[in-house]
């Protein structure tokens, strides 16, 4: 596996190895001192790594399929934590080029791809935000961010209201046009569930999408 900044927490970690377990526990405590600003700054790294570990997994996969004169190219890149500059990966398929500067965006590294090069351009992290969605992260435009957050309002007020529908059914005979009512509340939420889908069908066709 790959990380992004890796070569700056290693740094950090030789930098930290210089204080004993002591004057570590004293910084902590203190919040102040050489020690303390150490820490700080790895766990901020080490937080984005973790926050980002799943487009990590994508990153390092794609690494892994491009040709190792490219790979070996993008790996130092990723490990720095920055790239600056144009690049050429002459060697790579384009889709591939593509999705590599995407996910590298996703972590924090700004680029963007056209054929089989790569430009600096850190501006194009601001193409995707990240979603909390049910206990997953999902990257998405901030249109379909805004779409996604008023179906998921419409979705809990309308699983609401069929639970309590549900709820009443279990104590009583519904009459026909109740029992339509309630068909059709089971209805509504069904159409929600696929237009959420629907929204993200682009990234959830990232994992199927072969190197």
């Amino acid at each position: 596996m790959i990380f992004p900044n890796e070569t700056r927490l290693l740094e950090l970690g030789n930098a930290l190895s210089a204080f004993s377990p002591q004057q570590m526990k004293e910084a902590l405590l203190a919040r102040a001192g050489p020690a303390y600003g150490l820490l700080v700054q790895r766990g901020v790294l080490v937080k984005q790594n973790y926050e980002n570990r799943f487009e990590i997994a994508k990153l390092s996969m794609a690494l892994a399929h491009m040709p190792s004169h490219d790979r070996d190219i993008m790996t130092a890149i990723v490990r720095s934590g920055s790239f600056e500059g144009t690049l050429q990966l002459t060697f790579t398929k384009e889709q591939l080029v593509g999705d590599t500067a995407k996910y590298m965006r996703r972590c924090g590294i700004g680029c963007t791809a056209s054929g089989r090069s790569l430009a600096a351009d850190q501006q194009a992290i601001r193409g995707e935000v990240r979603m909390d969605l049910a206990n997953r992260n999902v990257w998405v435009t901030e249109a379909v961010k805004s779409q996604l957050e008023e179906n998921l309002k419409k979705i809990g007020a309308l699983n609401a209201g069929i639970q309590l529908k549900n709820a009443e059914r279990q104590i009583k005979q519904f009459s026909e046009p109740e029992e339509e009512e309630f068909v059709a509340l089971q209805r509504q939420f069904l159409d929600l569930l696929k237009q959420q889908d629907e929204l993200l069908r682009e990234f959830n066709e990232e994992d199927n999408v072969p190197a």
